[in-house]
């Protein structure tokens, strides 16, 4: 099984290539300095003509678009390079791989829901309060509605740690709080935080099996996000005093935020048969990373 890994420089898209197993994987992005030992391209994804020119050379079985303008307020105000990003680009790759018949796997998010009756499952109503979320939610129609071999996985609140790799919900906070300065962090935010090394071996094993259509993936558990940071600040022996709970209206953010929300796994536990770790579980794995020990030395 061949693979192109779109975005190969991010925390997912670094993490598939590490995972790897017996696929050929082929990573590529916007970066010229190639992702490892690992085949790498260098490609603007929002080029349609680059797009369908790289899948054509390297004709995948499938493609996992994993890059994307993910910082939420920014695709608030900016929208004309979120949609270029978000939805545009989607589009290209739909219609390349349509072309040369490789499957298409869209990451989405559990910003598609308004977060009033969450955790939701694949069948329950969307409704996006952000620009990000709706422009999440048209790159998902397009995947699965366009007659190519389409695959969306929704997931929230990834975390990991890769060298290199943009901050996370565990990064952050663990240096912030190494350098003694407190956070406020939202306690009426629920979610289900996920282990990036748990997703990218799901996302390949679904690849494996062919597998198409609707899945979500977030942490076994349910929290809020002042929990989460609070658990780890208790695992590194922080003082509980530095994580501050405030309400989500008090953070003065450009986009709203959908606050009682998480996603079910009933339809990718069915599947795969195995249940996505917990984050407590996840955040043991991540320590236990060489590369994670090296760098944070002072914190293990």
């Amino acid at each position: 099984m061949r693979v192109l890994i779109t975005g190969a420089h991010g925390l997912l898209g670094r993490s598939l290539l590490r995972q790897g197993g017996g696929a050929e994987i082929i990573g590529c992005g916007r970066r010229s300095e190639p992702a490892g030992k690992y085949s790498y391209r260098q490609i603007e994804i929002v080029d349609r003509t680059a797009v369908v020119q790289l899948l054509d050379s390297v004709r995948p079985d499938w493609v996992i678009h994993t890059a994307a303008m993910t910082d939420v307020d920014l695709c608030e105000t900016q929208r004309s390079l979120a949609r270029q990003i978000n939805l545009e680009a989607v589009s290209h790759l739909v219609e390349a791989c349509g072309e040369v018949d490789a499957g298409l796997v869209q990451l989405s998010t559990d910003y598609v829901f308004d977060g009033r009756t969450g955790p939701y499952g694949e069948k329950d109503a969307t409704n996006p309060l952000s620009h990000y979320g709706a422009l999440k939610l048209e790159s998902e129609n397009l995947v699965l509605g366009t007659g190519i071999k389409g695959l969306v996985l929704r997931t929230l609140w990834l975390y990991g740690y890769i060298p290199g790799t943009r901050r996370n919900l565990v990064t952050w906070p663990l240096e912030t709080l190494g350098r003694g300065e407190s956070l406020s962090i939202a306690s009426d935010q629920w979610g289900n935080p996920t282990f990036v090394e748990d997703l990218a071996l799901a996302l390949l094993e679904l690849c494996e099996r062919g597998a198409r259509g609707l899945f979500h993936m977030g942490g076994s558990g349910y929290l809020t996000r002042w929990e989460m940071v609070s658990h780890i600040a208790h695992r590194f022996g922080f003082s509980q005093e530095l994580v501050r709970p405030i309400a989500t209206e008090t953070a003065s953010l450009k986009a709203r935020r959908p606050l009682r929300s998480g996603l079910r796994n009933d339809a990718l536990v069915a599947l795969l048969g195995r249940v996505p770790l917990g984050f407590a579980e996840g955040l043991e794995r991540m320590i236990r990373d060489e590369s994670f020990r090296r760098n944070f030395a002072h914190l293990v």
